[in-house]
């Protein structure tokens, strides 16, 4: 049976940059800065914490994930280019994700209304 793949995931399209570490489904650890739009001053501090705070190393993940947007020009470029240089870095496939399409199955998933129409 394979294991459940270890993913760094790295949001930027938001107003708060957040990095969170998941094996599966299971959150290994999450964190964000208490500011906004600190995206440049923070995403290496924060993906450090949460590999720290896993006690993993980047060499052990299987993918990084990356919000694509829509959003701030500045902070997508952050978020890929950071993401991107992990992934060369590393040899590790890169997960691109919808921001809407995640906003609006998380909606769903909360919601469960088939009658709703959700807008993220």
């Amino acid at each position: 049976m394979p294991q459940s793949p270890l993913i760094l995931h790295i949001e930027t399209a938001t107003d708060i940059c957040s990095v969170c570490l998941s094996k599966g489904s299971t959150v290994l650890s999450l964190q964000e800065p208490d500011g906004v739009n600190d995206h440049l001053q923070y995403i290496t501090l924060l993906i450090a914490a949460c590999m720290k705070e896993a006690g993993v190393g980047l060499d052990a993940l299987d993918a990084v994930s990356l919000s694509t947007g829509p959003g701030s020009y500045t902070s997508l470029r952050i978020g890929a280019s950071t993401a991107k240089g992990l992934c060369f870095a590393s040899g590790k496939p890169l997960i691109a994700i919808d921001t809407l399409q995640a906003l609006a199955l998380a909606a769903c998933e909360q919601e469960k209304d088939e009658r709703a129409l959700y807008c993220p």
